[in-house]
């Protein structure tokens, strides 16, 4: 009768590998000096501190913007006042609502701007918008108000250019 085969292997010898330990190190990590980074006195340190910031901007901010309005393939320069009502530091951010007048037609907004990197996020808002802007769009401000890019709904939307100072 054949033996089953687990018991032939708990019977043999166990095989181990030759292993040889690495030699110890010549050096103790005790004994290093730290390394130096190149003009280490020249390096400084960041005290920005956007939360602050965004304080600053809620109380200092200019509460009135006038400038034009250009929607993209017209040359025609269309005027246009922003009035803030009201700056909401949150954290990074500011909350931002106002009146927006573009043409004599006035719509009430309601953005974000970010205090860290001054960009802006305007909201109009209502579903009767001045000069061929479409609900559902923004404009978007990489430098606070001064230059915003209207972005419209939809891929199709016409394109228009917000400068305020």
């Amino acid at each position: 009768m054949p033996l089953p085969f687990l018991p032939l292997l708990a019977m043999t010898e166990p095989a181990f590998l030759d292993f040889d330990l690495p030699p110890a190190a010549e050096v103790s990590p005790l004994d290093v000096e730290p390394i130096e980074p190149l003009e280490a006195d020249r390096i400084e340190v960041q005290t920005f501190d956007p939360i602050k910031r965004a304080r600053q901007l809620a109380d200092t901010l200019p509460r009135q913007w006038q400038g034009t309005l250009r929607v993209a393939g017209s040359s025609e320069r269309i005027p246009a006042d922003l009035e803030l009502d009201r700056l909401v530091p949150l954290e990074a951010m500011v909350d931002v609502f106002g009146q927006l007048t573009i043409a004599g037609q006035t719509v009430p907004v309601q953005g974000n701007l970010n205090a860290a990197t001054e960009q802006l996020n305007l909201l109009l808002l209502g579903d009767d918008l001045p000069a061929d802007l479409e609900p559902g769009g923004n404009f978007l401000g990489l430098q606070m108000f001064n230059i915003s890019m209207w972005v419209g709904p939809r891929l199709t939307s016409r394109a228009a250019l917000l400068r305020l100072a």
